[in-house]
């Protein structure tokens, strides 16, 4: 593939050679160290995402600048989860400056240096003005309004969630070839955003599309919880996942 790609540069069909990242900060390091000739990264970046640690936004952008890579952003709302975030972080920005409650999300990702696009799916000219609003004569967050996305992660970190890092040592030793983190992860967002259909389309990503078999199909054998290094109480979490997202 990579190969492929030069080639064709060299024959004048392509301009500018990058590629999407859906990975660990450490694959992509390893990544940008064997091909250096990448111009570009694209990231999910949002600030929910920010310390996720599923999904690590901030330190797969780190390594993409410490190797001079631009970024382009995908997911800066989080597939529209954080137009409709939970009630305790709307508070908190209404309370505060007036924007909508998308724009934040917008206007976090593009505040970012060595960005060369955030990409924002819009299904309404509504939605469409108000991003075009908010990045005409862009200017760069103030530290008032940084305060105000700091509250917001506070708030989101509050949420009771399944503590999961997906560092995925429970894989390794189920018998069954359960999706533990997929499902924990799935699980999570029902918790914060409240929309089954989102957290269901994790869930089938995350655990039927990696081959893994679902929360339901878990048989208790507990050798998961043995190695969790996070002390998860994960078969009562897998009848949850099985309970409040499956059903």
């Amino acid at each position: 593939m990579w190969s492929f790609v030069q080639e064709k540069k060299q024959q004048g069909l392509i301009k500018h050679v990058g590629f999407s990242f859906h990975s660990t900060p450490e694959e992509l390091e390893e990544i940008l160290q064997k091909h250096p000739e990448m111009e570009f990264v694209q990231l999910q970046i949002n600030y929910a995402d920010w310390e996720n640690p599923a999904v690590q936004s901030r330190a797969c952008y780190e390594v993409a600048r410490k190797y001079n890579k631009p970024v382009i952003i995908m997911e800066p709302v989080k597939g529209g989860m954080l137009a409709t975030p939970p009630s305790s972080v709307v508070d908190v920005k209404k309370a505060n400056l007036e924007k909508s409650v998308a724009s934040w999300a917008i206007h976090f990702a593009a505040d970012l240096e060595g960005i060369i696009t955030v990409l924002s799916g819009m299904s309404n000219i509504e939605q469409i003005e108000d991003n075009i609003a908010n990045m005409k004569d862009f200017k760069h967050l103030t530290e008032d309004e940084r305060a105000v996305i700091k509250q917001a992660q506070a708030e989101l970190n509050k949420i009771d969630l399944i503590p999961c890092t997906t560092c995925n040592y429970c894989a390794k030793v189920c018998p069954n070839n359960i999706g533990i983190s997929g499902s924990f992860t799935a699980m999570n967002y029902l918790t914060l955003y409240k929309n089954k259909d989102a957290a269901l389309h994790q869930e089938n990503w995350l655990v039927k599309g990696h081959g893994k078999k679902r929360a339901d199909e878990c048989i208790k054998c507990g050798k998961c919880e043995q190695i969790c290094p996070q002390h998860i109480a994960i078969r009562d979490n897998l009848e949850k996942v099985t309970k409040k997202l499956l059903n």
